[in-house]
């Protein structure tokens, strides 16, 4: 699914794929590869961020953004951080609720689900509307 963006008022970062990534996946920082090698900022460059798909299945692995495009393996991608966007509900969503990825099965790895207890740490926004179930849609103001 396409990522829908809701205003042109946001926040994202360019990342390049370190494998196949389809827009509207969760992006995750990619393993540590001591890309960013030096001291200056001036050195900076564009392919030290990386990123990969997330496996909402893991533990350890956090949320740094959403694909906005597909990417295949060493191209070029925006991954968003901030902003309204529509995302698809693994279950009932009231507004207001804290949102982070679903972990459920791979069938809902790329919507999203509320936080529960124990769950802050994967917050990655709020919904702003409501979801009756699965399989349908909110609109959430994510600050990932």
């Amino acid at each position: 699914m396409a990522l829908a963006q809701i205003t042109d008022v946001g926040r994202t970062i360019n990342a390049f794929a370190i494998e196949t990534i389809s827009a509207g996946m969760f992006v995750k920082g990619s393993a540590n590869d001591d890309s960013v090698t030096s001291s200056g900022v001036a050195s900076y460059a564009g392919d030290e961020i990386k990123v990969a798909k997330m496996d909402a299945a893991a533990d350890d692995e956090f949320v740094v953004g959403i694909a906005m495009e597909d990417a295949l393996s060493g191209e070029a991608l925006t991954v968003v951080t901030e902003g309204l966007y529509v995302l698809p509900a693994q279950d009932a969503i009231t507004a207001g609720n804290s949102i982070s990825p679903s972990n459920d099965d791979d069938a809902f790895a790329n919507s999203v689900t509320v936080t529960g207890d124990g769950e802050e740490e994967f917050k990655i926004g709020r919904a702003l509307t409501s979801a009756s179930a699965s399989g349908t849609f909110i609109i959430a103001h994510l600050r990932i």
